[in-house]
């Protein structure tokens, strides 16, 4: 059996918010796209809230939805009632991708070993789901891409690539 990676992907402004009514207080079309290009083939594990707000299950992803609930809210989602049972699902995969909502982010901290995190240059007014606070010195970072506000995206925002420091796993 293979050792599955946790990952936590999230696009967050300058204050951890990353959600407001349910969900993203902005629309960048480079971030959609890389996070596409990251779960692309792996298990992504959400939230309720997150599943609802996506409207469908994504397609060429396992999604798993952490709900104490017995039902993920839509056709092709597949629910699972904790934290490990999760991890057991994806055992035979490479990564499990985490992709919130806030929660579920402070949950899988202490096992993620990569954060692939956009930052987004704006406070986000009446936030109201954030990602869980980390320290820096725990995480390494592997790549920083900047970008700069054009007429595709309002905000400027950097792609940020961290791995944990070997030293710092929580397992």
């Amino acid at each position: 059996m293979s050792v599955t990676e946790v990952v936590l992907i999230a696009a967050l402004d300058r204050k951890l918010a990353i959600g407001r009514d349910n969900d993203l207080p902005w629309r960048l079309p480079d971030d959609l796209k890389r996070f596409k290009a990251i779960t692309l083939g792996h298990p992504i594990l959400m939230g309720r809230k997150t599943a609802q707000s996506l409207g469908r299950a994504l397609p060429g992803r396992r999604n798993l939805v952490l709900t104490r609930g017995a039902a993920a809210p839509f056709a092709g989602m597949q629910a699972v009632d904790c934290l490990a049972n999760a991890l057991l699902a994806s055992r035979h995969d490479q990564r499990l991708c985490v992709i919130g909502g806030g929660e579920v982010y402070a949950l899988c901290l202490p096992l993620a070993k990569r954060m692939h995190l956009t930052h987004v240059d704006v406070e986000v007014e009446a936030a109201d789901a954030f990602f869980p606070a980390f320290d820096r010195s725990q995480w390494q970072i592997e790549a920083c891409t900047e970008h700069s506000a054009d007429s595709r995206h309002l905000y400027s925002f950097r792609f940020v690539d961290y791995q944990r420091a070997p030293q710092s796993l929580s397992v």
